[in-house]
């Protein structure tokens, strides 16, 4: 069966050579075989799918201590100075990347996880603080954000020959890094506390845009995206045809980097006063204090809870 369906992929797929090419970083090749596609394809998209829904029941149930913070929240009013001039140096860099992946012909690399991180970090700026969304995905982001860690100490450039195009990549990426910086001092956002279920929900995400997103248009467009055709020159090359499930299962690892590199940047990072007031009535209130005040909010114990677990936010 899968060697029919490899032979499917192998006459709808982007024309490859079999051949790699170790010199540019655009160009894909079949150095996994379609067949090994196809199996993979469906084991990490039927895992990740189902990780990241269970894990988002788990971390975000109607009582949990996510919940609570939400309930706490006052939104701003309005926005300030300092975050419509990140908003706009942010959106300045990434236009200035779309011009030049444009002139290339390259707009697919748009889909790149960092260049995805810039459009998410525009979209947190923007967006209305009294939802819920873009508190959400900056928390998520504050999990996936060693991506561009790695970018940084070890950057790819091989194809960046265009002016000012090796400057915008750094300055894209400190971005990247600093943005979330000033989120948290600004004091306009929900930070949520450590949590595993919060850890394992967010990587899957991540790791479902790979495996469903980037993959299919990877082989589709026969375009490198994310290194899901081949691996990069280095480590990831030792394990061969083996290296994407070595690579998630690294990303994994990375993940848990929101344990101790964003959180001391969390708990040491003074606040901004919003209007003589905290924005976040909640930034002064502990994970346990919330657990204890979930307890007493539902006044039934343990039953009460595990039929909230069953509503969604």
């Amino acid at each position: 069966m899968f060697d029919r369906m490899g032979d499917w992929l192998l006459s709808v797929a982007a024309e490859m050579p079999f051949e790699t090419n170790w010199e540019t970083s655009l160009n894909g090749s079949w150095y996994l075989s379609p067949r090994r596609h196809t199996v993979e394809f469906i084991i990490y998209n039927a895992l990740f799918l189902y990780t990241v829904r269970y894990f988002y029941r788990r971390a975000l149930f109607p009582g949990s201590p996510i919940s609570t913070l939400f309930d706490m929240y006052v939104a701003p009013k309005k926005k300030s100075k300092i975050e419509i001039t990140v908003l706009v140096t942010l959106a300045t860099s990434l236009m200035i990347t779309v011009y030049q992946k444009w002139t290339r012909g390259g707009l697919l690399f748009l889909l790149q996880p960092c260049h995805m991180s810039a459009m998410m970090l525009i979209a947190i700026l923007a967006g209305p603080k009294e939802k819920k969304w873009p508190h959400l995905l900056l928390n998520v982001y504050f999990h996936i954000m060693w991506g561009t860690m790695l970018a940084l100490l070890s950057p790819d450039l091989r194809d960046y020959d265009q002016f000012f195009e090796v400057e915008n990549f750094f300055i894209e990426h400190y971005l990247l890094l600093l943005t979330p910086i000033y989120m948290i001092w600004s004091n306009r956002y929900v930070i949520w506390p450590l949590s595993m279920d919060v850890a394992l929900m967010s990587f899957s995400f991540f790791a479902l845009y790979h495996s469903a997103v980037l993959s299919s248009m990877a082989l589709f467009h026969g375009r490198n995206l994310n290194y899901l055709l081949m691996p990069p020159p280095g480590p990831l090359q030792w394990f061969g045809r083996w290296y994407r499930p070595v690579m998630y299962a690294f990303c994994v690892f990375l993940t848990m980097s929101r344990y101790f590199l964003v959180e001391v940047v969390i708990q040491w990072l003074p606040r901004r006063s919003v209007n003589g007031e905290y924005g976040v009535k909640a930034a002064m209130v502990s994970p346990k204090e919330l657990l204890s005040s979930k307890k007493l909010a539902s006044g039934k114990g343990g039953k009460n809870n595990n039929m909230n677990k069953r509503k969604i936010l």
